[in-house]
């Protein structure tokens, strides 16, 4: 890969990979963290300190090893053949966040203007497809271009929420939730869910970045805002907890009560979102894929497959499909840092023998 992407670039990947339809919609921060009220303050705290290591772990593996393949990324033992399940299982999992993200673009023109969920599925689908079967660099170029916007407008429609709408009364902000699980294991499971999204980002913004300063450095920064961000999407989903935990797209709705028009505006941002989001997993599913001749006709086979899947309704696909591959994304974040403490002992070995 050619050495082109700097500090900024390597940060608006990051917030482009992480930042897509469920948690600019806000349905992600809820489901996580926002069931847990108050508590959920920490939990992002925990889930933003996660990505930090996580991104400086992946990074150092990528620039060791000079590779951007996600078995050898992940893997502390060298063998093909582990290789290959790894590659196999996490290319089932960045499928199906696909068909996640053409069932968001679905809820949300449905939300919207009422059109039947397939019409936005085809949209994401198509423009995915599109984005996937060009070049990381044409991919890290539009994310650069659409990050900022993204970004921004999410930030302003927290502040205008903030500012406009009152809190309402605190014996009705008793969230009735029936988790099985604790703040601090759902924090982990966010933080799983998204990193299997990031490996593919972090190792290639690390190999393809200017140097070792810039892949860090843009990984810092995404993070940061990243996790600033979510502090004050949460504070905005609190303000009413019934309201927000009612809706599939919860910022989306909180974007109308400001006025219709900004609320169109935000949706117009969310669906970019959700192409993001979309383009930056299935480019993951396509980099596991090995027969080159074969692999533009898996991808167009495969974002039908997802198109149709991707019917089912939104707000149970994060509930159901978010949390299992959460799970799945521990054990993957266990042998990424059984990798990366392997790596580390044997640079200190060398050092002493030197």
């Amino acid at each position: 890969m050619d050495k082109k992407i700097n500090y900024f670039s390597v940060a608006t990947m990051y917030i482009g990979v992480i930042m897509g339809a469920g948690f600019a919609s806000g349905r992600e921060c809820w489901q996580f963290f926002g069931i847990f009220g108050d508590n959920g303050y920490k939990g992002i705290l925990i889930t933003g300190l996660g990505f930090l290591l996580v991104s400086v772990m992946i990074s150092c593996i990528a620039i060791s090893k000079d590779t951007i393949q996600l078995g050898e990324l992940i893997s502390p033992v060298e063998s093909k053949l582990v290789y290959n399940i790894i590659e196999k299982i996490l290319a089932i999992i960045y499928f199906t966040m696909l068909i996640a993200m053409t069932s968001a673009g679905g809820s949300l023109l449905n939300q919207i203007f009422g059109l039947p969920q397939w019409v936005g599925g085809a949209i994401i689908t198509a423009l995915t497809l599109q984005t996937v079967l060009g070049s990381f660099t044409r991919m890290s170029s539009i994310f650069k271009k659409f990050v900022p916007i993204l970004f921004s407008t999410c930030v302003l429609a927290i502040i205008i929420v903030l500012l406009t709408q009152n809190k309402v009364n605190e014996s009705n902000l008793l969230i009735n939730h029936n988790s099985s699980i604790s703040c601090q294991r759902s924090s982990m499971l966010f933080l799983s869910y998204n990193c299997m999204g990031m490996l593919t980002v972090a190792g290639s913004c690390a190999v393809s970045a200017r140097s070792t300063k810039h892949a860090i450095g843009g990984a810092l920064i995404g993070v940061v805002l990243l996790t600033f961000i979510t502090l004050m999407l949460l504070t905005v989903l609190l303000i009413n907890p019934e309201f927000s935990g009612t809706l599939s797209l919860p910022m989306v709705g909180w974007s109308e009560t400001i006025n219709t028009k900004f609320g169109l505006l935000y949706a117009f941002v969310l669906m970019g979102a959700i192409y993001q989001t979309a383009s930056s997993t299935y480019y993951g599913f396509s980099i596991t894929i090995d027969n080159e001749s074969a692999k533009k006709k898996i991808l167009l086979i495969g974002a039908i497959i997802a198109f149709v899947a991707g019917l089912t309704d939104f707000k149970k696909i994060v509930a159901i499909l978010y949390p299992a591959q959460g799970y799945i994304g521990c054990i993957i974040l266990t042998l990424v840092l059984v990798n990366f403490s392997k790596i580390i002992i044997n640079k200190l070995k060398n050092l002493n023998c030197g």
